[in-house]
């Protein structure tokens, strides 16, 4: 019986399409290889979004290929999408694969290239791409399962290589939608992420167009046994009419994430992002309004070519003024082929003290809303044990940690807890119905 493994870089997207291929090896007989043995296939799925996500893709395989010298490598995701020949040169590298590709991966396999080179697979994406994905039902090792809507971007931000390596934005049908929904509800999951690459272009390639807004609205006629949460929206989607479908959504968790990336008006134009510092602010203090206890992520990126002091500045106080629980803060990483990727960059030094200030900021951020949160009364989907015997660890729906004590039978439940207090940086709970 062959054995495989799976390492997977980068975003739920990424994760969703390997759990597709994870799915697929064991339909076709495949086992995952125990902890420390050598597997027969290593498959590797990588993200390039930055230099450092390109590093860390190739000192894994090096180290992959020490580890296990005979076991073949194949690589594929975005990295693999974006320098095909840079991945088949690294050392065990079998096959490379692009994003179109792996969906394909099976035909593949079976295949060797002439003289023993790796074999490289990797096709351009076409302007009419049609939606595919792999529609994985199984999520070993994680309590909520994500279901893959939308891929692609038709964005044109000025630093992004995602819509180069993914292709443009296309849509799962609303029909294939609820099936995967009424799937994964049969399968026994208490929550279920919407995802995609970005999320609030669904359904503006369908054929007659369609909006997130409008399948959320045939959803809520769907009585789901599980809440549903969304991944990234950008903040131009945010449409009132999207707002109004959310607030009737039952079941929805109250936790957004938007890509804010800098509160500089100067600094947003010459990215590429259709909008104003205003206009984002706006949108936020819009779904703090409708969702009073929503956690509330933001991305920023830090130290772009054309950011002066005083525009950082001003991103800094416009986070700093928002109800922000958390910030994902990203350094500038040139991405060749991105028109940002040829302006001249700013001092290391700088970007990375820039950078700690910013999270230093979203720690603080972190700690005041969890601080909040002690007393409430919030539902936990327990996603198993923690530390130790007796103890649980969970998931609220507005996206706090939670430990509470509690019996291992409660894995998978969705329960009522008390918010007792705030433990180095986790809050303990307490159940209220067993």
């Amino acid at each position: 019986m062959p054995y495989y493994r799976i390492i997977t870089f980068g975003c739920k997207v990424n994760q969703y399409d390997s759990a597709g291929l994870a799915q697929e090896l064991v339909a076709r007989g495949w086992r995952r290889a125990p902890d420390g043995s050598a597997p027969d296939l290593m498959l590797v799925n990588t993200c390039t979004v930055t230099a450092r996500a390109d590093q860390e893709a190739r000192q894994t395989i090096r180290r992959v290929h020490r580890e296990f010298s005979r076991t073949p490598i194949w690589a594929t995701g975005c990295y693999a999408q974006r320098a095909p020949e840079e991945m088949a040169a690294l050392p065990g590298v079998a096959g490379v694969l692009g994003n179109r590709e792996k969906l394909d991966w099976a035909v593949f396999l079976g295949q060797s290239a002439a003289g023993g080179q790796p074999l490289v697979r990797v096709g351009k994406f076409s302007p009419g791409e049609a939606f595919a994905a792999l529609h994985p039902r199984r999520f070993p090792g994680h309590t909520r399962a994500s279901l893959k809507i939308q891929d692609g971007c038709s964005q044109a931000c000025a630093y992004c290589i995602v819509p180069q390596v993914r292709g443009p934005s296309r849509s799962q049908a609303p029909a294939e939608v609820e099936k995967g929904l009424l799937e994964l509800a049969a399968a026994g999951f208490q929550e279920v992420v919407l995802t995609g690459i970005d999320l609030g272009q669904y359904g503006r390639d369908l054929r007659p167009p369609l909006t997130l807004a409008a399948l959320l609205r045939r959803l809520t006629a769907g009585p789901w046994p599980f809440r549903l949460r969304l991944s990234s929206l950008e903040p131009q989607e945010i449409s009132p009419e999207l707002v109004k479908s959310l607030e009737e959504f039952s079941g929805l968790c109250p936790h957004f994430h938007l890509p804010l990336q800098s509160g500089a008006d100067p600094v947003l134009a010459a990215m590429g992002r259709p909008y104003l510092s205003e206009d984002f602010r706006e949108v936020v203090l819009e779904l703090c309004r409708r969702f009073p206890d929503a956690a509330l992520g933001l991305d920023v990126l830090v130290g772009f070519p054309t950011e002066t002091s005083r525009d950082f500045e001003a991103t800094y106080a416009l986070v700093a003024s928002l109800p922000a629980t958390y910030l994902h803060v990203f350094p500038f990483s040139p991405r060749p082929g991105t028109p940002a990727a040829s302006l001249p960059p700013l001092p290391a030094k700088e970007v990375k003290a820039r950078a700690g200030s910013l999270r230093e900021l979203g720690r603080l951020k972190q700690r005041e809303f969890y601080a909040r949160q002690v007393g409430k009364i919030v539902e936990v989907l327990v996603e198993g044990p923690a530390g130790p015997s007796g103890w649980l660890k969970g998931l609220s729906e507005n996206y706090l940690r939670v430990t509470l004590p509690g019996p291992i039978a409660w894995q998978n439940r969705r329960l009522p807890v008390r918010l007792k207090e705030l433990r180095a940086g986790v809050l303990v709970g307490e159940a209220l119905s067993r």
